[in-house]
C-alpha cells in the first residue's frame, strides 16, 4: 500500500511539472491561477502575451535586460527558474 501510495504521489508530481503548473505556482500569487491579474497592479497581463513575449520577459529579468518598476521584484523572483522552466511557463500562460 505505501509503495502505491509513492508511486502514485510521484505519478502526480510528473504531471504537474509536465504542464508547467509546479514552474508557475510561485507566479501565480501575484499574476493569477491564469495570469489573469496585473501583479501588483502595476504589470501586463500575462495571459494577453504571446509566448515569445514572456519568455522574453523572464530571460531579461534573469539577465538584468528588461523592466520597469518590478525590476527588482521579478528578477528576485527568476533567479532560480531554468531554460526548461521558462519554456514551460511560457508554454503554459502565453497565447
Amino acid at each position: 500500500m505505501k509503495k502505491i501510495l509513492l508511486i502514485n504521489i510521484a505519478l502526480f508530481s510528473s504531471l504537474l511539472y509536465a504542464d508547467g503548473s509546479v514552474a508557475y505556482k510561485k507566479c501565480s500569487s501575484c499574476h493569477g491561477a491564469n495570469g489573469e491579474k496585473a501583479a501588483l497592479g502595476k504589470s501586463k497581463i500575462l495571459k494577453d502575451m504571446t509566448k515569445a513575449e514572456i519568455a522574453t520577459a523572464l530571460n531579461g529579468y534573469k539577465d538584468g535586460s528588461y523592466g520597469g518598476a518590478s525590476k527588482a521584484v521579478m528578477t528576485a523572483q527568476v533567479k532560480d527558474l531554468s531554460a526548461t522552466d521558462v519554456k514551460e511557463i511560457s508554454e503554459l500562460i502565453g497565447k
